[in-house]
């Protein structure tokens, strides 16, 4: 009966712990080699996003500074 009990509750005890997902890693096989990416879908998605708005950035001020370096010849070019 005991044995029965203890069974029954570890079971139990089994089926109420919440499970994560569990999700594939991602294999890629190129020419530099084998990468494999363990990440969660959720994980990679957020990455480009950031990755996104990085480029974002670097082209604002990459696009600034171009500006910035048009107006000082500009004004070179005027001042002769």
């Amino acid at each position: 009966m005991k044995h029965i009990i203890a069974g029954g509750l570890l079971a139990f005890g089994f089926l109420a712990i919440p499970s994560q997902p569990t999700f594939a890693q991602t294999i890629d096989i190129g020419p530099g080699g084998v990468r494999v990416d363990p990440r969660s879908p959720r994980e990679r998605e957020r990455d480009e996003f950031r990755g996104e708005e990085r480029r974002e950035e670097f082209r604002d001020e990459r696009r600034d500074v171009i500006r910035r370096e048009r107006r000082l010849r500009r004004d070179d070019d005027d001042d002769d």
